[in-house]
This record gives structure tokens, sequence and C-alpha cells, in this order.
């Protein structure tokens, strides 16, 4: 019986239309070996059916001429219902006029076969429709998204580069658009909730958009829609509607913009210069829109040469690791520093690490460099002990890819123990805001590390938005305390933020690095508010791995640790 009702499931429902109630029950009979056969003996019961089995109904078998309601007005409102105006339809008549053929054909119909039937050729048709539909049908569901309803990210991208094929010389802007701490916000208020609201804004960005051609979601929280080109005069202040912040509170959206796409670009470059806007204002607040420009431009072409270089440059040691020294206040002597990456390159030149670190997050790029860095402060301590020079831990700053990596805790103490380093020499230095992005990960790699002797530094406190909760979370040793907050102390004379930070690193044990020190007077301050070290140009700037060995042979004792 499990397998009858099987085979049962599979067969296609078709709807016989005919008036003449000796020809519907030999045609029903003849298809009832292959489908489920519903009848209708005039156009009006057969749309009755329809409704009755929306849903069901894989093909319709329609005659021409019938009373009431013939086949002609089924088929004017059987188009003008979107339920229906998919499934196909032949047509049946005695008739062979090459008018009745047209107007069927012009109303919808799919097919048209006269009658007497030859049994075979029919099947044949209603067969290859059905499939015919089917495959539409499931294209249509790789098409959209099926959370939102806009196109799919890869039918998306087909649709603008055709769209671009078409007309050379029509104009059309691509507007992106970005959930700022989307992650954030789906721990917080869960799934469900946010899938609801991203729905919710796909509709109101779709809405609001002038000239919106289509839309698609390309990542996560990724918009994108095409619009005819628009001239920048205000009309991105309605980018979203009046009412939409009252009621989604404090979450931002960012918009990207680039107008008058180039036809020459695939899809894919051309959301990439949008979101590269948007990029451009991450974290501004107040600032929602962006437009792609020739900055940007060259920033890409920047970006693509350093991209097409960036493994022989690490191959040929491009990179170089510099040292910051950190100033021990209570010994008033250098107590440990901070690797910081320098890249010189013989075509390019010294490369700002604001230029390739990000692109190197993005790509992956990082973990080598990281582990590169990791070598070269293992190799650094391990040449300053041979050479009986001072020996001090050394700071190296992690990426939220190196998370990523499995056992990464395992993978660093193997490098430690290689060189003969104590771990404790090693220190894993991490911004605040990396630990919103994979916090359970984040807190169980800290905890691994911490365990195989590995001190950690929790880099940038008070930048941004600093949280009690990962402190309280995280396994750390050392709290480091941005520079903002000693600029900030220095230029209104008011130490009392500062005093906090240090209270509460004591309170939970921590020790204090204030970063940014250049006077005299902030030494005097951070002293007094009983700060453990303090790092920057009032000491030393970043130097190369030479001079860093001379300031160390001149300002700590010979085993500093």
């Amino acid at each position: 019986m499990a397998n009858g009702q099987n085979i049962m499931q599979k067969r296609r429902t078709v709807l016989v239309v005919e008036d003449n109630e000796m020809n519907r029950e030999i045609l029903c009979e003849l298809l009832a070996d292959e489908y489920n056969v519903l009848e209708a003996e005039n156009g009006l019961t057969g749309l009755e059916q329809m409704e009755k089995h929306s849903g069901e109904i894989a093909l319709v078998m329609l005659d021409v001429y019938m009373p009431e309601c013939d086949g002609f007005a089924f088929l004017e409102r059987k188009c003008r219902d979107p339920r229906f105006d998919t499934i196909p339809v032949i047509m049946m008549t005695a008739s062979n006029t090459v008018e009745d053929e047209i107007r069927c054909l012009e109303l919808g119909a799919s097919d048209f076969i006269t009658k007497p039937y030859n049994v075979e050729i029919m099947k044949n048709r209603m067969k290859s429709l059905i499939r015919l539909r089917e495959s539409s049908a499931m294209l249509g569901r790789l098409e959209s998204d099926s959370l939102t309803g806009l196109f799919s990210k890869e039918f998306f991208y087909h649709s603008l580069e055709e769209l671009l094929k078409v007309d050379a010389d029509a104009h059309y802007d691509l507007v992106c658009s970005d959930i700022e701490n989307f992650r954030v916000m789906n721990d917080r208020y869960g799934t469900a909730y946010c899938d609801r609201f991203l729905r919710s804004i796909a509709d109101e960005i779709s809405g609001s958009l002038p000239n919106l051609l289509f839309g698609g979601r390309i990542g996560p929280d990724v918009y994108a829609f095409l619009i005819g080109h628009q001239e920048q005069n205000g009309w991105t202040e309605h980018l979203l509607p009046d009412g939409w912040q009252e009621n989604h509170g404090k979450i931002t959206i960012k918009f990207g913009i680039y107008t008058d796409v180039d036809h020459e670009l695939t899809a894919a470059g051309i959301c990439d210069r949008a979101t590269l806007a948007i990029a451009k204002i991450k974290k501004k607040f107040g600032t929602d829109v962006a437009w792609y420009d020739d900055e940007m431009r060259n920033m890409q072409l920047r970006e693509h040469q350093i991209e097409q270089t960036m493994e022989r440059a690490l191959s040929e040691r491009q990179f170089v690791v510099y040292y910051q020294p950190k100033h021990d206040l209570h010994t008033d002597t250098t107590g440990g520093a901070e690797a910081l990456v320098r890249w010189i390159s013989p075509e390019m030149g010294f490369i700002s690490p604001g230029q390739f670190i990000p692109l190197f997050e993005r790509n992956g790029f990082i973990i080598n460099l990281d582990f590169y860095i990791w070598e070269e402060v293992c190799k650094e301590l391990r040449h300053c002990m041979d050479e009986g020079l001072p020996v001090i831990p050394i700071s190296v700053n992690v990426s939220r890819v190196d998370f990523e990596v499995p056992d990464l805790a395992a993978d660093i103490a193997v490098l430690a123990d290689r060189y003969g380093i104590d771990h404790a020499l090693l220190h894993i230095e991490l911004t605040e805001s990396m630990y919103s992005d994979n916090p359970g990960q984040i807190a169980r790699t800290l905890a691994a590390l911490h365990s195989n002797g590995f001190y950690i530094e929790l880099d940038d406190f008070g930048a941004g938005y600093s949280s009690l909760t990962s402190l309280n979370t995280l396994t750390l040793d050392i709290m480091k305390i941005d520079m903002s907050l000693i600029r900030q102390a220095a230029a209104t004379n008011d130490y009392s933020i500062l005093r906090f930070a240090t209270l509460l690193a004591d309170g939970m044990r921590l020790k204090t690095v204030v970063e940014g020190v250049e006077t005299a007077e902030q030494v005097a301050a951070l002293k007094v508010l009983g700060c453990d070290y303090i790092q920057g140009y009032y000491f030393s700037k970043p130097l190369p791995p030479k001079e860093y060995e001379e300031y160390l042979a001149a300002h700590c004792g010979k085993e500093s640790a």
C-alpha cells in the first residue's frame, strides 16, 4: 500500500474542460493511466475547479467552443490570476482555422491540437509542457532568495550582466545596503526576529528607490538594487521611508552607491564598488550614504597591485617586524615591547599597515603573515638570549581570521618550543571589537592559549564601544588602554576616565598599558594613577631589530622578563 501511495503522489493532475460529455469521458479514460484527472463541462466549472485545486493542477486540456464560458473567456480570466497564470493550457478544437489558433496563443495558450487526437502526439506534448513548467518553477526557486523574494545572488549577477549587454548606451546606478553589526543583532534577538527584519528591510528599500529595475540579496545582510541613473540631487534622503527609525530603534543601515556603472565590469566588480563605498563609512555615526569615487578606484588599483605581489613579498622577507618598547613605570626600565609589521616593497616603497592589513584580513592572507610575524618574534627572542641581550616579553597582534584556524594555541606553542622560547615571553594581543564576531570561539581559543602559558592582552580598551561582559568572559592578563583616552584627558586636564579604567583593571587583577603617551606631563599623571606600563613616542617609536636591540641594552637590565 505504501508503494502505491508513493506512486499516486508522483502523478500529476490534469484538468479536462470539455462540454461534449462523450468526448470528455474518452479523453479522461485515455489520460487516467498516467494522470489524476479532473473534469469540467464548461469554462465556468473549469475555473471553479482551478480555484478548488489551486496548486495541484499541472496542465489544462481546454476546448475552444463551449456554452456559458468558452475557451477564450477561460484564458482571459485565468491569465489575470497570478496563481494560475503559469499553468500550461493545450487548446482542443475540431476547427482548424488559423485565426482561432492565433487568438488562443495570444491569450496565453501553450499549444493547440485538433480533433480527432493522435493520442501519442497529445501525450508527448503534455509531458513536454509539464516538464517545461516544472523546470521553470525549479529555476524560479533558484532565481529567488527564499527569505526576501529578491533575486538570489547568482541570478542577480546573471541578470545584471545580461541587461548591460542589451544597451551599451543605457545608464544605471547600483545601490547596496548593509546592516551594521548584524551578527550582534542576530545573537541578541534570534534568527526568527532577524529573518522578519530582513524581509521588512528588503520591502521597504525596494519601495523607496526611484526607477527600480530589480534587486538581489548578495550577502546575509547585504542587498543590491539596480536603478535607472539618478543625479545626486538629494534622492538618497529617502532611501528608507519616514518613520522607519522609530519602528526599528538604533539599528543602522549603510548605503553604498556606484553611479553610472561601467558596462565592461562584471556584476561582482560592480557590486564590489558599491560595497567599497559602504566600507568607507562603516562605524561613522551620522553618515549613512557614500558614493564610489576616483579615490576609491585608485585604492582598488592599489589593492590589486598589493594582492598580486603579497606572496612573493612574504617569500622575499619584504615584511619587517619593528618593535615598540613598553616602559615599566614601577621600575623605570623597559619592561616589554609590541611587534609591529612594516612592508618595504622594492616596487611600491613603504606600504602602510593600514593599507594591507585590512585587505589581508578580507582575503585570508593575514594568517600567513601573522604566522610569519610570530616566527620572526621567536627568532628575535632567541637571538637576544644567544647574544646575552636583555630578554623581555613581546606582544603580537592577532587577527579575527586567526581564530578560525583549528588548534591555533597548539600551533603557536609548537613554534615557540621549536626556538626554545618560554611561553610567558609571548603575549597575544586582540582588540575588543573582535570578540563580538565569534565570542564563543574566541573565548575558547584564548583559554587554550592561556593554559599553554601565553599572556593575553586586550588592546584598544576605551576605543568606541567597551563591554564589561567581554572583560568578565575572556581570559585576560593585561588591559591596553587606547591612546584616545590619554589624549582626551590631556586636552581637558580631566583624568577621571583613565582613573576609572585603572581601578577597573586593578579590581580584575589585570596589568595596564597606556598607549600613545607623548609628554612628560602625561607620564607624571599616569604614575599618580598607578598605571603599570606606558607605550608611545615619549620613550620610543617602533624600531627595526638592530635599533631595538641597542635600545634594550641601554634601557633595561640584562635579565628582564
